[in-house]
């Protein structure tokens, strides 16, 4: 079986266990993910069809409405039964904030279904994998401030591989400060990821979040993960438990005074 043959063997798999209803898919471009039969599946994207045409070099591509993947600020609150987002996450400045919001469209039991690719079977293979610390700074500020970084690691890790070319480091700091400043024109992976890393940034995603991991494979180079959208009373137990965990936990690790401390 070939790459791409393990790779829709996945896809159409996860699709039939887990979507149905009415729902959008981010992103799809020229490789619009698989839905049932009894699906209904509309499509956005942040460009036109002739960018988009433009970009993956055929007239076989999944337009739709302008659609920021980021904020979802189009798509009204809890109106989705599915939202898919394939080899999208990585390219969002904040991917906190672009689940967050995913799981906000979604009505109460609606599927999130992301696909991310495996920065160890790609051309991100080099560069720094993107940390938790890292990602919850982008969801305070919404990736500003480490959006120069991203254009910089691409330029230093990826480009060489993608083109054999090296830049000296005055040149990669000039274009890294040339498209930051003019960032919604420069596409790029502003993220990388292995499986263990994505599943980190859920693991803190869902303090944010009504959602639960249920299910996760990977194929080929790519991971796959599926959210559900839970209730919010459920969503609430679930973060005070965590805050009781919390407190105990630190209770253990205060250190004991002794009794001629207390005295």
């Amino acid at each position: 079986m070939t790459a791409e043959e393990e790779i829709a063997t996945v896809r159409a798999e996860l699709s039939r266990r887990f979507i149905s209803g009415s729902g959008i898919e981010i992103g799809a471009g020229a490789r619009p993910f698989p839905v049932p039969p009894n699906a209904r599946v509309s499509y956005g994207d942040m460009r036109d069809r002739a960018a988009l045409q433009s970009y993956f070099k055929t007239d076989a591509v999944q337009s739709g409405r302008e659609i920021d993947a980021q904020t979802l600020a189009a798509i009204a609150d809890a109106s989705l039964d599915f939202i898919i987002s394939a080899h999208v996450v990585e390219h969002v400045r904040d991917p906190i904030g672009a689940i967050v919001n995913a799981i906000r469209v979604l009505k109460r039991g609606g599927i999130h279904l992301l696909v991310v690719p495996d920065m160890r079977r790609t051309f991100d293979r080099d560069r720094p994998e993107t940390t938790v610390a890292h990602a919850l700074a982008d969801f305070r500020d919404g990736g500003v401030a480490t959006c120069r970084q991203a254009y910089e690691e691409h330029l230093r890790y990826v480009h060489p591989i993608l083109t054999g070319q090296r830049y000296s480091e005055w040149e990669i700091q000039r274009q890294a400060t040339e498209a930051a400043r003019l960032w919604p024109r420069y596409g790029a992976h502003f993220h990388a990821w292995t499986r263990a890393g994505f599943e980190a940034l859920l693991k803190t995603a869902r303090d944010f979040a009504p959602f639960r991991l249920i299910h996760a494979v990977s194929a080929a180079n790519e991971n796959l993960f599926v959210l559900r959208k839970i209730s919010a009373f459920e969503f609430r137990t679930r973060q005070a438990w965590r805050r009781i965990t919390a407190s105990i936990t630190l209770s253990q690790q205060s250190p004991r005074r002794s009794g001629a401390d207390r005295a």
